[in-house]
């Protein structure tokens, strides 16, 4: 007689009884694609639908020559903020949808109603893996309402949410198990315009993110963002945008945020009014002190630069954990091929503007402490993190 696996035969009963078992509505409310999942973050304050508030204490407290300032942790803040804005285009579609009852039950749940001339219907399946966690699949579809005929369905976001640990409602309420969600989600912003003819955004966006509360270490939360021919809806100078965006943040303690980016780089010549492409890595972390401590290193190439030139900028932090901490320490330099200086702005305001957490601050005149940008993400760090 042929021998049954033992363990095989275990873990298919076991996600037969959870398949047996369902999952209540609720259940479904809470593993869905919502702000409070996909938005990211720097500070406690943060808004997750993107909006940005003026911070007075950043204007009060800027080092001289502001019109030089590389500005790259208040940059850094509008670029979440966009990020999270344009997630809200998608979201509150859902957020609003679950709001109501669904129209089906089982393992398969549909929310579906009519709001200013669009029929919108969000589904979401359930599926119970062998290792015990649950992957709820969903899709967003839109479609303009027509006088006569019938409705043609556009899908703008799809995706799925894998939970692990205790059930979803309880994620949040502490717990002594590891609780995960992960997941990804698939913006369409072509599609959405397609449907609504007032969006101007256009292109793709897929959020990867990982979401842990571990009761021994605290809380990470972690993103991966890759655009692809993403314009938002306020226009980009580089036109038409492809690459990716990483972040990780672990609340009350620090995180990390690297990104691309297009600007005008100040008090350098550039009499075509032309931009350069700036890749930046913030990172931040609450210091001993109870403030944010942070520090911004940003290089550029091409654009207004001559041949072979880079552009270098930082900008340190310091201020409150609930909105953006007063920048009080810059600096921008230009180097040739060689590493050597060609021009340098810097400023400083207050004493000490600078963690040296975060190691070395690049010298204005020579190469030899500058930032090495990690191509690995993993290999970028803040105190504090694990």
């Amino acid at each position: 007689m042929k021998p049954t696996p033992v363990f095989s035969s275990l873990l298919a009963a076991a996600a037969l009884a959870a398949c047996g078992k369902g999952g209540t509505t609720d259940e479904f409310r809470d593993a869905a694609p919502t702000s409070d999942k996909i938005a990211i973050s720097e500070y406690d304050g943060d808004p997750a639908d993107g909006t940005v508030a003026a911070d007075p204490s950043s204007s009060t407290q800027q080092a001289a020559r502001p019109e030089c300032h590389p500005h790259l942790f208040i940059r850094t803040h509008e670029i979440i903020g966009r990020l999270n804005r344009h997630f809200r285009k998608h979201l509150h579609h859902v957020e609003e949808l679950i709001e109501d009852n669904p129209l089906s039950d089982g393992e398969t749940k549909t929310w579906e109603n009519v709001r200013a001339g669009v029929d919108r219907k969000f589904t979401m399946t359930r599926t119970a893996n062998l290792d015990g966690s649950v992957t709820y699949d969903f899709e967003l579809d839109l479609a303009s309402v027509p006088a006569t005929g019938s409705l043609s369905f556009v899908k703008v976001m799809w995706g799925s949410i894998t939970h692990s640990g205790p059930a979803v409602g309880g994620s949040d309420a502490g717990t002594a198990e590891a609780v995960e969600n992960k997941g990804v989600v698939n913006f369409d912003f072509t599609a959405l315009a397609s449907v609504v003819k007032s969006e101007r955004a256009r292109g793709q966006i897929v959020d990867t993110f990982d979401d842990v509360r571990d009761p021994a270490k605290g809380v990470k939360r972690s993103a991966s963002v890759v655009l692809t021919n993403f314009l938002p809806e306020e226009g980009d100078p580089h036109g038409p945008r492809t690459g990716s965006y990483a972040w990780e943040r672990e609340p009350s303690v620090g995180g990390k945020f690297r990104f691309q980016d297009t600007v005008t780089l100040f008090c350098l010549p550039n009499p075509a009014a032309v931009q350069s492409d700036v890749t930046t890595i913030s990172r931040w972390y609450k210091a001993a002190d109870g403030q944010v401590h942070g520090r911004s290193d940003s290089t550029a190439t091409g654009g207004q630069l001559p041949a072979g030139d880079t552009w270098m900028g930082v900008t340190c932090a310091k201020g409150q954990t609930t909105a953006m901490p007063a920048e009080g320490f810059w600096m921008m330099k230009l180097e040739d091929s060689t590493g050597a200086t060609v021009s340098s702005e810097t400023s400083q305001s207050g004493t000490e503007p600078c963690d040296p957490a975060f190691g070395a601050v690049p010298s204005a005149t020579d190469s030899k402490t500058d930032y090495s940008f990690p191509t690995d993400f993993s290999a970028i760090t803040f105190p504090g993190d694990w």
